[in-house]
């Protein structure tokens, strides 16, 4: 019974001195290297920068200034809407493959002037100027144009559409008799091709 209680002993006391150990350390966080530290405190302008996609400076204009010229007076959905048709055109084979490509796309003089009422956006070629005026229209065109470029997986609230015209024009255009009606954003109507051919 003896060595009974000496083994027993000898086994609570090891087990004890073990466990003693190993709880008894403090465990402290590794140290950090200096250039992890000075990276901390980047401006959120700054970090942005290094992880969103640069955007060429031309192409956000092209895209800002369609917006404007064709929805100004839309509500921020009706901007988007043109929007997303400028970026469908570009990313189907059937259109050229840049913004500002697509945005100018039309027949032109031989001095580079569009021809009037012959291209795919009406502003670019309805003989008025194409400067924007500094106003908070203008001011959402450019920041809502900058969010579609930026943002390549959002929901397309035009289902795929290229294509769209004022609902107050007396005499729809002949291609939209061809295409596929989708949905009706404000003041335009938005359509496809049929049999979902876009692309």
């Amino acid at each position: 019974m003896k060595k009974f209680m000496l083994f027993l002993g000898v086994l609570l006391f090891g087990v004890t001195s073990v466990n003693t150990a190993q709880v008894g350390q403090i465990w402290e966080p590794p140290i950090v290297p200096s250039i992890y530290k000075e990276k901390q405190n980047i401006p959120l302008e700054e970090h942005l920068e290094t992880v969103a996609p640069v955007i060429d400076p031309n192409e956000l204009e092209c895209m800002a200034k369609n917006i404007y010229f064709e929805a100004a007076i839309e509500s921020t959905a009706g901007k988007i809407a043109v929007a997303q048709v400028t970026m469908n055109r570009v990313r189907s084979r059937h259109y050229p493959d840049s913004i500002c490509k697509v945005v100018y796309q039309g027949k032109h003089h031989s001095n580079g002037f569009p021809v009037r009422d012959r291209c795919q956006f009406s502003w670019y070629c309805d003989g008025k100027g194409d400067e924007p005026r500094p106003t908070p229209a203008w001011k959402d065109s450019v920041e809502i144009a900058e969010y579609i470029i930026r943002t390549p997986s959002l929901l397309d609230i035009t289902d795929g559409a290229t294509h769209y015209h004022a609902d107050w024009m007396e005499k729809f255009p002949k291609w939209a008799h061809q295409k596929k009606k989708l949905v009706k954003i404000d003041t335009h109507i938005f359509y496809k091709k049929r049999n979902n051919f876009n692309f």
